[in-house]
C-alpha cells in the first residue's frame, strides 16, 4: 500500500471509529450527538423499534405488491452502462401508476404509502407546471446561480459511489490526476481500497464549480459521450451535482421557490411529509447521461419527483440485501459492493445464482412523475439524459417478516445461505445465453430510444 492511501485507511478507520463510538452512544443513552458528517448515517441503524423480523406485514400488503422479476433477469435484460431506452421499454416495469387526474388518487397513494409499497403518480399539475420551467437551459442556470459555487462530484466513468468522507475524498483527488500515473479508474482502484470499502471504482472526487460552468461542461461532455458506443461512454469523465434547499420555500434557488407541495395549505402535504417533525430537506440531483447512482437503501420515506429528463430505477424490497453485498462498515456502508454493469462480476457462478433469488422491478420515471419509495427498499439509478430530479424524505416506515431480518442481516455482514447445485446451474444458464448482449460491444446498440 502506497504512503498516501496508508494514511487515507487510517482516516477513514479513524472517522468510521467515531461514528460507530457516538451510534452507541446515542442508542445506550440518547443524549450523544453524532459528528456532522456522520448525522443521518446511522438513523437507519437507529429505527430498530419500528422493524419487527416476528411479525406478519398488515393486510393487504402482499396483495398490492408489484409483480417480482429475478434482478439477475433485470439485469442482464438491460446492462445498466446503457443509458438507452430498450425498444418497446422495460418489461419489468410492474409498479402501480396512479393518474392524479383520476377521483381517488391521494387515497389510494395514501394507502400504498401506509403499506410502505412503491407506487408512481402521473399527472400532477404542480409538477408538470415546474417540468416545463426547468426544460430551458436559461432559466436552470439562472434559477441556480444565486449560489456562487457548488461542490461538483466527478468521476472517470459513469459510477458515483456515494462516500461520507470528505477527508478521505479529498486525498483520492490528487491520486486521479494524470500526472499520478492513473489512466483510468480501475488503476486508480487497484491501489485504494480503504476499509469496508469494496466496490470496483473509486469513490467521486469534489470539486468547485459554479453552477452555469457545471451545466455548460456536463453538456458539452455528454455531446462527446454520444459519439461513443456504450462501454466507451462508460469509461468517459462524467459530472454530478446533489444539492439541498428549504422544502418550506424559504430557500435562494428555484428548488423551493418553484416546487410547492409542501406549503402548509397545500392538498398534497400530508401525503409526501407524514412525518412533519421529522422531514430530511429536499434535494436534487443535476446529472448527465450515463450516470449512475450505486444501489443503496435509504432509512427514511423517500418521494423522488423527476422535473426534466429521465431516470432508469431498478428496485428491490428489503429482504433482497443479503443478495447485493452490501457494504456493512466503512465510507459507503449500505451501499452495494458489486458493480451490477461488470460481466465479470455479473459471470460469478455464486454472484448469479444470489442475484437469480433476489426480487426486483425496475421503472423509467419521466419528467412531472413522481415515484414512492418506502424505507429500506433498495434502489439503483441510472440517469437516461440531461436530467434533474428531486426528493423529499419524511418518517421511517415499518418492515416486518423477511425485509425486516434481511436488513438486519445486512447491517452486521451476514451471508446469505451459499446457492444450491442446482440454483448455480440455472443461474450460469442464464448469464451463458445473455452476456454477449450484456458486455455492449458494438456501437449498434447505441441510441436505441429518443433518451
Amino acid at each position: 500500500m502506497r504512503p498516501s492511501y496508508r494514511k487515507m485507511a487510517l482516516v477513514g478507520v479513524g472517522l468510521a471509529a467515531a461514528a460507530l463510538a457516538a451510534s452507541a452512544s446515542v442508542v445506550a443513552g440518547g443524549a450523544a450527538r453524532l459528528p456532522a458528517a456522520f448525522r443521518g448515517l446511522a438513523s437507519a441503524s437507529l429505527a430498530t423499534d419500528k422493524r419487527h423480523p416476528d411479525a406478519a406485514p398488515p393486510e393487504g400488503y402482499a396483495e398490492n405488491l408489484p409483480k417480482f422479476a429475478s434482478m439477475l433477469d433485470v439485469l442482464l435484460a438491460w446492462n445498466p452502462d446503457d443509458p438507452a431506452e430498450p425498444a418497446g421499454g422495460s418489461k419489468f416495469d410492474t409498479l402501480e401508476v396512479i393518474d392524479w387526474a383520476t377521483e381517488g388518487a391521494m387515497e389510494r397513494a395514501t394507502e400504498l404509502r401506509n403499506l410502505e409499497i412503491p407506487f408512481k403518480i402521473k399527472n400532477m399539475p404542480e409538477l408538470d407546471e415546474v417540468a416545463k420551467k426547468w426544460a430551458d437551459d436559461d432559466y436552470v442556470i439562472e434559477g441556480m446561480s444565486s449560489r456562487k459555487s457548488y461542490t461538483i462530484n466527478t468521476a472517470h466513468n459513469g459510477h458515483f459511489m456515494f462516500y461520507q468522507s470528505n477527508a478521505m475524498a479529498k486525498e483520492l483527488k490528487k491520486s486521479l490526476r494524470p500526472a499520478n500515473g492513473y489512466s483510468s479508474s480501475k488503476q486508480a482502484s487497484n491501489a485504494f481500497k480503504p476499509r469496508g470499502y469494496t466496490f470496483d471504482h473509486p469513490p467521486p472526487v469534489p470539486l468547485p464549480m459554479s453552477f452555469a460552468k457545471f451545466w455548460e461542461e456536463s453538456a458539452a461532455l455528454e455531446e462527446a459521450n454520444k459519439a461513443k458506443p456504450p462501454n466507451e461512454d462508460a469509461e468517459s469523465r462524467h459530472l454530478y451535482l446533489s444539492t439541498g434547499d428549504s422544502w418550506e420555500g424559504a430557500g435562494d434557488t428555484m428548488i423551493s421557490r418553484d416546487i410547492n407541495l409542501f406549503e402548509k395549505d397545500a392538498p398534497t402535504r400530508d401525503l409526501f411529509i407524514p412525518e412533519p417533525t421529522d422531514v430530511r430537506g429536499q434535494h436534487c440531483r443535476f446529472g448527465m447521461r450515463g450516470v449512475v447512482a450505486e444501489q443503496h437503501w435509504d432509512g427514511h420515506r423517500n418521494f423522488i419527483y423527476m422535473l426534466r429528463g429521465m431516470k432508469r430505477y431498478v428496485i428491490n424490497p428489503p429482504a433482497a440485501c443479503t443478495a447485493m453485498d452490501m457494504m456493512h462498515s466503512g465510507p459507503s456502508r449500505r451501499h452495494a459492493g458489486i458493480d451490477f454493469s461488470d460481466p465479470e462480476a455479473i459471470s460469478d457462478p455464486e454472484t448469479a445464482a444470489q442475484l437469480d433469488k433476489a426480487q426486483a422491478v425496475e421503472t423509467v420515471l419521466r419528467a412531472g412523475e413522481i415515484l414512492y419509495m418506502p424505507s429500506f427498499w433498495l434502489h439503483y439509478i441510472v440517469s437516461m439524459g440531461r436530467s434533474i430530479q428531486c426528493n423529499t424524505r419524511s418518517g421511517v416506515g415499518h418492515m416486518y417478516g423477511e425485509d425486516a431480518a434481511g436488513i438486519n442481516k445486512c447491517e452486521v455482514g451476514r451471508s446469505p445461505p451459499p446457492a444450491t447445485p442446482e440454483e448455480l446451474a440455472t443461474a450460469t444458464a442464464k448469464v451463458e445465453a445473455k452476456i454477449n448482449d450484456f458486455r455492449l460491444p458494438q456501437a449498434a446498440r447505441w441510441g436505441r430510444s429518443k433518451a
